[in-house]
């Protein structure tokens, strides 16, 4: 029984698991909730700033809206009204999705 007594005064707990995230080549130790909240939606959908781990704003492709663009060849408007074309020819607009 002495042995029991020895060998558990000389028992070392195991150290608590540290997790582990890879941001654009950097290796950050994180807590077991951040490990899972991001490894369960994707770390694509995440992004480490200012030593802090964000979600990536997403937005929907039904929510993409097209923007007008100075273009080589494009749209002429009346008074800059994009509702009111009045020619489409070289040094115009475009809309373009980005």
């Amino acid at each position: 029984m002495d042995n029991f007594w020895k060998a558990l005064t000389k028992f070392k707990p195991t150290p608590p698991k540290k997790h582990y995230l890879t941001f654009n080549k950097e290796k950050i130790e994180v807590t077991l909730e951040q490990y899972l909240e991001v490894t369960n939606a994707g770390i694509e959908n995440f992004e480490y700033k200012d030593k802090k781990i964000t979600r990536k704003k997403r937005i929907p492709a039904e929510q993409l809206q097209p923007t007008l663009h100075l273009a080589e060849v494009g749209y002429h408007f009346y008074n800059g009204d994009p509702f009111w074309v009045i020619g489409h020819n070289r040094k115009g607009f475009e809309w373009r999705i980005e």
